[in-house]
This record gives C-alpha cells, structure tokens and sequence, in this order.
C-alpha cells in the first residue's frame, strides 16, 4: 500500500474520532491510532505567553493575537501533512467564507504546526495558499491568521491545555492526530471544540458568538444561542430540549395570560353594562 493511500486510510479514521472518549477508543481503534483524541476540557486555560516565530520568521506569543471583545479560532495541524491537515482547513475555509464576521477585526485565526521540525518558509507557503483561497481580505494580510511554528515543548503546553493529542507514527512517518478546530474567548479560555472537517458557516458563527462573551454578533445570534447547543456526537449546533421546554413554558404563560386578561376584561364590561 502507498505511504499516500496509508496516510489517506488514516486520516478519515481520525477525523471520526473527536468525540470518542480515550478509554473507549483505546479499546475500538486499531493499535497504531490509540492515545489519539481530542478530549478537551472547556473552561481550561491556554497559556498565552508561550514564544513562537510566525510566517515572517518574527518571534510571537499568543498573546499577541488575543484582542478583548474577538475570539479566537486556534488550528493544530502541521503543513507537510499528506490529508487530514489539509481536510479540516479546507473544512474551516468553506464555513469563514459566508460569515459577514471579518477575520482579523471580529475574530482571529491561528495555526499552529505540530512538528517542530517545520520552518518560517513552510509557513508562508502554506499561509499563502490558504489566504488566496479564502478570497476576503484580512483586517492585516502580513499579520493575521499566522501560521506558526515553534519547540516541540512550546507546541505541547499548548496541545495539553487543549485537549489535542497526538503523536508521532514512525511506520508511516507522519503526524497522527484526531480533527477538530477550537474557539477560545478573547482572554483564553477553550469555549467550544468544533469535532470533524466540516464546519457550516452557522456552526462557526454561533460558536465565535458564544466565545467572544458579548464582543461581536447581534441580537439574534444571542436569542439563537439561548435556543441551540453544540452536540458533539451529531457535530452541530441542534435545537436543545431546555430551549423547547422554556419556550414552550413562555408560551404556556403567555396563552394563560392572555386569556386571563381577556376573560376580566368581559366580566368588567359585564359589570359596567349591567
């Protein structure tokens, strides 16, 4: 079998794997997948103040692309990979493209490579392609979304905080890894971790809405907020049972109290007339 076919082979059975639990897919996977997974704790805390060396081969921290009010959508790939890298940033490409949200003013993007073997080069390359494919302008094109590289140790803290493991295959001499994207709120905590390769504009949308804590969307994005969740087994934002016992109890009262209303007015009338 091709090292190519191999790498394809295992990259769609990651990319199925963001939601199974690390016991249950220990005993599921084949051996060459276990103790990868995305299992991600929201709530935690990303270190900020870890060093790396952006696209421009300039040294950065995280802290730089962290703005109160805009969240932050944080990619772990590495650019020499074969599929499962290229799938779900493509993923990410097609639900950016309809949003009215601008990135690099209403949001930031990171990604970050996971071999630290990999260049400042490799980065831009990379970045380019992806930049030329979004077709919207960035608030900055020689700052926003960077892609970065860094230490392996730096690369870790980051990936731990995260959820996000992965390892080294030296069978098939690459990176392996689950899929997934993650939105983290404008001080850096994990909001939400999007499983999968696609991503649907409303999904991103909603997800960016809830982790920037009031700092960008509209009204209505908050009502739907208040009415959708994100499942992570269907890997969408779903309509949630509390959401339709809530309205259907707002309606309840609402019927009750129109028909109260309705009903003293006719016997005040009654009275009047009688």
């Amino acid at each position: 079998m091709s090292l190519l076919l191999r790498a394809l082979i295992v990259g769609l059975l990651l990319a199925t794997m963001g939601t199974v639990c690390p016991a249950r897919a220990e005993q599921e996977v084949p051996k060459e997948l276990q103790g990868i997974a995305i299992d991600g704790t929201l709530g935690a805390k990303v270190p900020l103040d870890v060093p790396f060396v952006d696209h421009t081969g300039k040294q950065v921290f995280l802290r730089d692309y962290f703005v109160s009010g805009r969240p932050v959508v944080l990619v772990l790939a590495y650019y020499s990979c074969p599929t499962l890298c290229s799938l779900v940033l493509n993923g990410l490409l097609d639900g950016m493209r309809p949003l009215q949200f601008a990135p690099g003013k209403d949001y930031q993007v990171i990604t970050l490579s996971i071999d630290p073997r990999e260049k400042p080069s490799l980065a831009a390359a990379k970045r380019r392609a992806y930049l030329q494919a979004l077709g919207r302008p960035l608030a900055d094109d020689s700052r926003d979304w960077p892609f970065l590289s860094g230490t392996e140790q730096d690369i870790a803290k980051v990936a731990s905080a995260i959820g996000f493991r992965y390892r080294w295959d030296e069978e098939g001499k690459q990176w392996a890894h689950a899929a997934g994207i993650f939105v983290l709120t404008p001080s850096g905590w994990l909001s939400q971790i999007l499983y999968g390769i696609v991503f649907p504009a409303r999904d991103l949308r909603l997800a960016l809405v809830e982790s920037s804590l009031g700092g960008i969307g509209n009204p209505l994005d908050k009502l739907l907020l208040w009415c959708f969740h994100y499942d992570p087994k269907e890997r969408r934002y779903s309509l949630a049972a509390i959401a339709l016992v809530r309205a259907g109890g707002a309606l309840t009262m609402l019927v009750l109290g129109t028909f109260l209303i309705t009903a003293w007015r006719r016997d005040r009338r009654a009275r009047v007339n009688g």
